[in-house]
């Protein structure tokens, strides 16, 4: 065995460093996603010395590794500084402090250690960002990108239509089918065994055909064209609530940043129409939504959530500036669970975590990182945004229409779940943001703070040669 492992580790070594020298920095972005998704903690995990790895911590490593040492062969472009980076340094500078000024070693039983949370929320899927912020772009690289996404995103959507037929013998990997591995079993969760970071990752993926779809020929269009409703299937069977308003979010924002004219309000007209139609008609089966328990236990979990929010207004107006501790949600409620001032049953959520991540930054945090984490997911709106309405070539603003995809799609679950504690759906976000901050630089979208040029300087203008 001994010997196995080292052939395999010779073998991963020669192939490792040909690809960290030359491999595609995005695509391995989207290889990272994939690992994490898919062979990550529930797939394989070992012992290594004393400490605990697995393929997407060991694959995250491997990224940030070829970035560094591409940018040594002149292969990557550091990008100039910008507002959002400073304001992405603000807020991650506050989480920092305000992790380790607290009791971060005293964890509560079956809570996430602070630590831990802290890397998989935010330190992993930054990595990503900075990789994403850093390479060049152009049209080829970028239709590649959309092609990954696609597969992925059809893999996903297969997975979760099995699932919501009950087909549990076809779904790969296995662990998906055993109802002891995450949580959510009986609705689709795929391979992250979790509805709500399934969800995330089928809406963006959603896109991807979307955005492929003007570019292709003829016969390929109606290929992609009925990849659509695959997708809506696989959505619709998570019986998630925020995923549903984040896909149909993310299709009207589609829609509306890539169609003209009448085809436009006729698409959008129509979208919203099905919606209110839904809403008005089917609004109580929506509340009493039936899942993996009854449809009492999914009202009960509708009006958890009043508990959650009156418990951290309290705990905000104690702690308004600096917060309670990052991660400290769990322990700091628990004194503000005998309030019987109000008519809510607040022991409910005793044994929960945060199910509200603006309320639960905002709690930990206080306005001190609750103001630029805010303003961190503003700017990556605003620059998806500008990047879809400029007059940058079409292949550049189908990265911005992406990028406002992922910010809606991330708002829709962040007001109904906490969704740092693990790297799936940040990891995802934090790559496109790092996308269109890449271009929106290159294309003189915003103004640079730093007026020094990069010693590795790359014209956009090669870009716009694709």
């Amino acid at each position: 065995m001994p010997i196995l492992i080292a052939i395999f580790a010779l073998v991963g070594l020669v192939w490792g460093t040909i690809l960290a020298v030359r491999g595609n920095l995005l695509l391995a972005c989207v290889a990272q996603l994939v690992v994490t998704s898919v062979f990550g903690v529930y797939f394989l995990q070992f012992d290594v010395g004393g400490i605990t790895l697995s393929l997407d911590r060991l694959g995250i490593v491997g990224l940030v590794t070829a970035f560094a040492i591409q940018w040594k062969l002149g292969k990557v472009q550091i990008r100039p500084w910008m507002t959002l980076d400073t304001m992405m340094a603000v807020f991650f500078g506050v989480l920092f402090i305000n992790t380790f000024s607290h009791d971060f070693r005293n964890i509560a039983p079956d809570a996430v250690p602070p630590v831990q949370h802290l890397i998989n929320g935010y330190l992993i899927p930054l990595a990503i960002y900075i990789v994403a912020r850093n390479i060049k772009y152009d049209e080829k690289q970028l239709d590649w990108f959309l092609i990954a996404m696609t597969v992925f995103g059809v893999y996903l959507a297969i997975t979760g239509i099995f699932e919501g037929l009950g087909l549990y013998s076809f779904v790969f990997p296995r662990y998906i089918a055993d109802p002891k591995v995450g949580l959510h079993f009986g609705r689709a969760r795929g391979p992250m065994v979790q509805s709500i970071s399934y969800g995330v990752y089928l809406c963006g993926c959603m896109l991807a055909p979307c955005l492929l779809w003007h570019r292709m020929n003829s016969k390929f269009r109606w290929l992609l064209l009925g990849l659509v409703p695959m997708f809506v299937a696989a959505i619709f069977f998570t019986k998630t609530r925020t995923v549903w308003m984040g896909g149909g979010l993310c299709l009207l924002a589609g829609v509306f940043l890539t169609m003209q004219g009448k085809a436009r309000t006729v698409m959008i007209t129509g979208m919203l129409a099905c919606a209110m139609l839904a809403v008005v008609g089917k609004s109580d089966a929506i509340m009493g939504l039936k899942r993996e328990g009854s449809a009492e236990d999914t009202k009960r979990s509708v009006s958890m959530r009043a508990s959650f929010t009156y418990v951290s207004w309290e705990m905000f107006l104690d702690r308004p500036i600096l917060g309670h501790g990052f991660s400290q949600f769990k322990t700091a409620k628990l004194p503000y669970l005998a309030d019987r001032d109000v008519d809510l049953i607040l022991e409910s959520i005793r044994k929960y975590d945060h199910h509200n991540t603006f309320l639960s930054v905002l709690c930990d945090l206080g306005l001190l990182g609750f103001v630029p984490f805010l303003g961190m997911y503003f700017l990556w709106l605003r620059n998806g945004w500008r990047m879809a309405r400029s007059n940058s070539p079409p292949w550049a603003k189908d990265v911005g229409t992406l990028g406002v995809g992922a910010v809606l799609i991330a708002f829709c679950q962040m007001v109904g779940h906490e969704i740092t504690f693990m790297p799936y759906e940040q990891s995802l976000i934090f790559l496109v943001a790092g996308m269109n901050a890449a271009l929106v630089s290159d294309f003189g979208l915003v103004s640079n703070t730093s007026n020094t040029p990069s010693p590795r300087s790359w014209q956009p203008q090669a870009a716009l040669r694709g």
